[in-house]
């Protein structure tokens, strides 16, 4: 479904990613390749690429490949947990406070045959609005 927000929302959560990238790469792993200042999810070819090759090249030594993906990631998201991670990685209460202000007490209404449902309460996961989402998941 398409998610529309209104500009007040999507300008507060747009501040408190630029907030977060900043400090992304002292949390994430260096192998981690998306939504991460400086680093492309195109650098995990090359890695596979290079590791292909190594193996290719060393026929003797045994090797697997395992990809992953979290699927359906934004539609899982535990807020509570984020909010005790990121208290716990010393964000400030502040800040913490103001992520949680974008996710308690959420509700929607859905338009069906033209016609707005009333409101309903959205318990987890969260709208593909603004890159913050996405920093959240790394």
């Amino acid at each position: 479904p398409i998610s529309l927000l209104n500009s007040d929302y999507k300008i507060f959560a747009s501040i408190l990613a630029e907030r977060l990238k900043r400090y992304l790469n002292n949390f994430i792993h260096p192998d981690q390749n998306v939504f991460l200042p400086k680093r492309q999810i195109r650098d995990n070819i090359r890695i596979i690429l290079d590791t292909l090759e190594y193996y290719e090249a060393h026929p003797e030594k045994q090797m697997a490949l395992i990809f992953l993906d979290a699927q359906n990631a934004f539609d899982n998201v535990n807020w509570r947990f984020m909010s005790l991670q990121l208290a716990q990685m010393s964000f400030g209460k502040k800040y913490t406070q103001a992520i949680e202000t974008i996710y308690h007490k959420q509700s929607a209404k859905v338009i069906i045959n033209g016609e707005l449902t009333e409101s309903v309460v959205i318990n987890k996961g969260t709208r593909q609005v603004a890159l913050f989402h996405l920093y959240c998941l790394c």
